[in-house]
């Protein structure tokens, strides 16, 4: 693993790595986060949209203004790019046209309705999100029981599925496997490497400077084009090996 000590940013994704999906970041992973920000630039990358990272990550940080100031965020796969200058700023944005998410929204009903298990499913919350940047379909709603959601398709075989189905249906967008239940949906070439490339064109980073943790960082996943650019990546299971590593990192400098 590179040393730490040449790392200029780290960057996270959200749902799996900073914390369970759709929930809030605990008090121990806000002082780790907190104490990276007193000299890293810290970047935050989320299928989900800015209220999304402000509810799990940003509500739960205790932040000084260099500490804002040293953080950034990357809503919706990285279609939006956020900073801290008195105040948090939209400083790259792209967003869906009405045509756009029509289309998408259109094309994941009769995915879900022509699928018996997907039809007949008890749903918690929305199931189709539409994020300005991304339409992301959640098989069980936004706010079902995590329990609930590790074994909905623990193997990956159901979303897969649904990720060729809809690959047929909108050959001109990015469908990616997000979460546990996901499916994310942005314009072609609009994934988290769009991300990090804007990220990196807008503060003169170079990939070198980076590294990135993701949990699904796998084909087809929504954190496996950043690895794919050629940014140093570690893979982790879940937040709590995300907390282990980064507590190695702040004392060794070594993951």
């Amino acid at each position: 693993m590179p040393d730490y000590k040449n790392k200029k940013l780290i960057a996270f994704d959200v749902d799996g790595t900073l914390s369970e999906s759709r929930s809030k970041i605990d008090t121990e992973m806000a002082g780790i986060l907190q104490e990276l920000l007193n000299n890293k630039r810290v970047a935050i990358i989320s299928g989900g949209a800015f209220a999304d990272i402000t509810n799990q990550v940003l509500n739960q940080l205790n932040l000084s203004a260099e500490q804002k100031n040293n953080l950034i965020l990357l809503p919706t796969n990285g279609s939006g790019l956020w900073s801290f200058n008195d105040k948090w700023t939209e400083i790259i944005s792209h967003k869906l046209t009405l045509e756009e998410k029509n289309k998408i929204i259109k094309a994941l009903t009769e995915v879900d309705q022509a699928n018996e298990e997907l039809k007949n499913n008890v749903s918690y919350g929305r199931e189709i999100q539409d994020r300005d940047s991304e339409i992301t379909y959640a098989a069980l709603g936004e706010h079902a029981p995590l329990s609930l959601k590790e074994a909905w398709d623990p193997d990956f075989k159901k979303r897969i599925a649904l990720q060729k189905t809809l690959e047929e249906k909108l050959p001109e967008f990015e469908i990616k496997i997000g979460g546990k239940t996901s499916i994310d949906i942005t314009p072609k070439g609009m994934d988290k490497a769009y991300g990090i490339k804007k990220l990196m064109e807008y503060f003169k980073y170079n990939k070198d400077d980076i590294l990135f943790f993701g949990d699904a960082v796998y084909e087809n996943g929504n954190d496996y084009p950043v690895f794919l650019m050629g940014v140093d990546t570690v893979k982790v299971i879940g937040p709590e090996e995300t907390k282990e590593r980064l507590i190695r990192l702040l004392k060794n400098d070594t993951i």
